[in-house]
């Protein structure tokens, strides 16, 4: 596991929200390999989201998920900015506006992210 992903981490691989540390400075492809990574973790973490019946979430699990989804946020942020030409000629632009719809509705449905955080891309009109 490398350096920037272990500071993210407490010894039983959990994210540690409170803990400040200095941002590391990293390629867009790093940071997305190291961001699904951390998300796979966390998910796969049965004290984060447990998979037994009658088992109760913790009392972190609407954080743990609210700063997942913020963090998914800045990948379409960064495909809509930098990507979104080669979206396009790929004939994809629908699918990756479908996908951006989904995750909009189901964060506003169920107010899992402050509003102004959509706002550079609802500006530019694709939740229409």
């Amino acid at each position: 596991m490398s350096m920037a992903l272990k500071q993210v981490f407490n010894k039983d691989r959990t994210f540690r929200p409170k803990r400040k540390f200095e941002p590391t400075a990293l390629s867009a492809p790093k940071y997305m390999s190291l961001l699904m990574d951390w998300i796979e973790v966390q998910i796969n973490n049965e004290n984060i989201f447990p998979t037994n019946v009658g088992t109760p979430f913790p009392k972190t699990f609407m954080q743990v998920a609210k700063k997942i989804l913020s963090r998914l946020f800045r990948v379409f942020v960064h495909v809509y900015i930098h990507h979104f030409d080669r979206v396009s000629q790929m004939g994809a632009e629908a699918h990756v506006n479908t996908c951006y719809k989904h995750y909009y509705y189901f964060v506003t449905e169920f107010n899992l992210t402050d509003q102004k955080e959509l706002e550079p891309l609802i500006r530019s009109k694709i939740c229409e």
